[in-house]
Protein backbone atom coordinates (compact mmCIF):
# COMPACT_ATOMS: atom_id res chain seq x y z
CA UNK A 1 0.00 0.00 0.00
CA UNK A 2 1.61 3.41 -0.96
CA UNK A 3 2.23 5.70 1.61
CA UNK A 4 -0.20 8.55 1.35
CA UNK A 5 0.83 12.40 1.86
CA UNK A 6 -1.01 15.30 2.52
CA UNK A 7 -0.47 19.26 2.38
CA UNK A 8 -0.70 21.18 5.40
CA UNK A 9 -3.92 22.73 4.23
CA UNK A 10 -5.18 19.14 3.89
CA UNK A 11 -4.58 17.85 7.23
CA UNK A 12 -6.06 21.16 8.86
CA UNK A 13 -8.94 20.72 6.88
CA UNK A 14 -9.67 17.57 8.06
CA UNK A 15 -8.87 17.91 11.82
CA UNK A 16 -11.17 21.04 11.39
CA UNK A 17 -13.83 19.56 10.13
CA UNK A 18 -13.84 16.49 12.17
CA UNK A 19 -14.35 18.77 15.36
CA UNK A 20 -16.87 20.96 13.60
CA UNK A 21 -18.62 17.25 13.28
CA UNK A 22 -17.55 16.63 16.53
CA UNK A 23 -19.26 19.61 18.35
CA UNK A 24 -22.16 19.53 16.20
CA UNK A 25 -23.06 15.47 17.01
CA UNK A 26 -22.66 16.94 20.73
CA UNK A 27 -24.14 20.23 20.59
CA UNK A 28 -21.15 21.40 22.66
CA UNK A 29 -21.04 24.83 23.96
CA UNK A 30 -18.82 27.52 23.68
CA UNK A 31 -16.23 26.41 26.32
CA UNK A 32 -14.91 23.02 27.25
CA UNK A 33 -15.11 20.29 24.85
CA UNK A 34 -14.75 23.61 21.97
CA UNK A 35 -11.48 25.07 24.09
CA UNK A 36 -10.27 21.18 23.82
CA UNK A 37 -10.67 20.69 20.25
CA UNK A 38 -9.11 23.64 19.42
CA UNK A 39 -6.17 23.06 21.11
CA UNK A 40 -5.48 19.90 19.96
CA UNK A 41 -6.38 21.57 16.32
CA UNK A 42 -3.13 24.02 17.21
CA UNK A 43 -0.82 21.41 18.49
CA UNK A 44 -0.98 18.92 15.65
CA UNK A 45 -0.36 21.89 13.10
CA UNK A 46 2.35 22.98 14.92
CA UNK A 47 3.67 19.78 15.91
CA UNK A 48 3.96 18.88 12.11
CA UNK A 49 5.71 21.84 11.00
CA UNK A 50 8.05 21.76 14.19
CA UNK A 51 7.15 25.28 15.29
CA UNK A 52 5.72 23.82 18.60
CA UNK A 53 7.32 21.24 20.75
CA UNK A 54 4.88 21.59 23.91
CA UNK A 55 1.61 23.01 24.47
CA UNK A 56 2.97 25.92 26.06
CA UNK A 57 4.70 26.83 22.89
CA UNK A 58 1.47 26.00 21.46
CA UNK A 59 -0.60 28.85 23.46
CA UNK A 60 2.15 31.01 22.84
CA UNK A 61 1.92 31.00 18.61
CA UNK A 62 -2.21 30.48 18.59
CA UNK A 63 -3.49 32.67 22.00
CA UNK A 64 -3.27 35.55 23.44
CA UNK A 65 -4.25 33.60 26.73
CA UNK A 66 -1.19 31.11 28.51
CA UNK A 67 -1.74 27.57 28.33
CA UNK A 68 -2.67 27.72 32.07
CA UNK A 69 -5.83 30.04 31.50
CA UNK A 70 -6.64 27.73 28.14
CA UNK A 71 -6.81 24.99 30.43
CA UNK A 72 -9.04 26.24 32.65
CA UNK A 73 -11.63 26.80 29.61
CA UNK A 74 -11.80 23.40 28.83
CA UNK A 75 -11.95 22.46 32.82
CA UNK A 76 -14.74 24.76 33.77
CA UNK A 77 -16.72 23.47 30.22
CA UNK A 78 -16.16 19.68 30.83
CA UNK A 79 -17.32 20.04 34.42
Amino acid sequence: MPELMHTDTEVAAALNKACDDILDATGAEDEGLRDALNLMVNATADYLSGKAQDLHQVAELNYEADLGTILGWIAQGVR
